[in-house]
């Protein structure tokens, strides 16, 4: 079987499709492309993935079939239907991402010049404009947002046509989404049957990252493959672990029904463990934001040796500890406090918070830095409190 990179399968799909009327989109073919299934559709073909040592990949021969099946497909631009969402649409159909899309432009325009629509203010974005898009969007805008976006591998936009009152696609291109959706439907219904007693369950509840690939297993099944960590990698350094620790013997510490570990989660900032954790968890703790409000993630990052001593958690969990306590300015007279407020942690330690308002005045969109010394105080409180808490649970299960 001949087994190429994501990176040539893409190289090959776009030569194999090259002039065709529909536009191949050679997008990501590895990790979050084989989440919810061991197989992509490009187009109406389904491609397995295939995940050793940590690397993803694809068989070549699947790959030229869908290439050569998308170059050989029909399409009559002048035979076109209704893009719009269908009534019994739900989840993540072709239709309703697109429309999604527009939405999106529409609120991102909004936000940013404000509504001068007429009636209420802002408007709901349903109405389409002289650009068949809501409020102030334009089809450059879509197309710069949106432009490279791909469904089922193909780029849609190309093929949209606005007529005056609906959006249309060719009635080929729409025949091809729609089966690429049911095959994918049915290969999700089958990834989310545990691979060890068959039974049928949550797909994002289930299905976990291995290095060997996705594996689905239930609860059941999970806890007799893999066993709770009990805290004894505390306080040692993850770069003295020998290469053999196998973190994907112990469960998940932060998922709250049983997952299997796939990584030791470590303090990059001291270096200490803090305990086997699933990708998922990984990627979320990772990331930052809003990772401390989830139950017991908190006792995680304290897991840390360095940061218990220090009386901190790491720069990108600070601008949440912040907003749990430092009331943000608000916009002019508005009496609301800002929605959504994002904060990225500066070099001297200050966190500069981007905000936004609804607020109907001159600007939407504003900054807030709060200082270093008031972050430093801020942090330290709620490490404080957080080991004061620790210390009165372990108390009364003494007791």
């Amino acid at each position: 079987m001949p087994l190429i990179s994501p990176a040539y399968a893409g190289q090959l799909l776009k030569e194999l499709t090259k002039g065709c009327p529909i536009p191949a989109a050679p997008a990501e073919m590895a990790r979050y492309a084989f989440q919810t299934s061991d197989h992509v559709l490009i187009g109406d073909v389904a491609v397995r993935g295939y995940k050793h040592k940590n690397r993803w990949r694809l068989d070549e021969r699947d790959i030229r079939k869908a290439g050569e099946r998308l170059a050989s497909l029909a399409i009559d631009l002048d035979d076109l239907v209704d893009a719009r969402p269908l009534p019994t649409d739900r989840g993540r159909t072709w239709r309703l991402q697109i429309t999604n899309w527009f939405d999106h432009v529409a609120y991102e325009d909004q936000t940013a010049n404000g509504c001068h629509c007429e009636g209420q203010q802002p408007c709901d974005r349903t109405r389409p404009n002289q650009h068949g898009l809501g409020c102030g969007a334009t089809w450059e805008a879509v197309k710069t947002r949106y432009g490279e976006e791909s469904i089922a591998f193909t780029r849609p936009l190309p093929l949209l046509t606005w007529s005056g009152t609906i959006w249309m696609v060719p009635r080929a291109y729409a025949a091809l989404l729609d089966r690429a959706e049911q095959i994918a439907a049915q290969f999700a219904e089958k990834a989310a049957r545990c691979s060890r007693c068959g039974a049928q369950g949550d797909i994002w509840e289930w299905r976990s990252s291995s290095t060997a690939g996705y594996t689905t297993l239930c609860p059941s099944c999970t806890s007799a493959a893999a066993r709770r960590y009990k805290g004894h990698l505390r306080g040692r350094q993850y770069k003295s672990l020998p290469k053999k620790s196998q973190p994907d013997a112990f469960l998940c510490v932060l998922c709250p029904s049983p997952r299997q570990a796939m990584y030791w989660d470590h303090c990059h900032e001291h270096g200490f463990v803090r305990g086997p954790v699933c990708a998922s968890c990984n990627t979320y703790e990772g990331g930052g934001y809003r990772f401390i409000n989830r139950p017991g993630a908190v006792q995680h990052l304290l897991g840390c040796n360095g940061c218990r001593r220090e009386g901190t958690v790491p720069p990108r969990h600070q601008p949440d500890v912040v907003l749990r306590t430092f009331v943000l300015d608000p916009h002019d007279a508005c009496k609301q406090p800002p929605p959504y407020p994002w904060g990225a942690v500066e070099g001297d330690g200050s966190i500069r918070f981007r905000l936004h308002c609804w607020c109907p005045t001159s600007s939407h969109q504003w900054e807030q830095v709060v200082p270093a010394s008031k972050v430093r105080s801020l942090v330290s409180d709620f490490v404080a409190r957080a080991l004061a808490s620790e210390t009165d649970a372990t108390d009364q299960e003494s007791a």
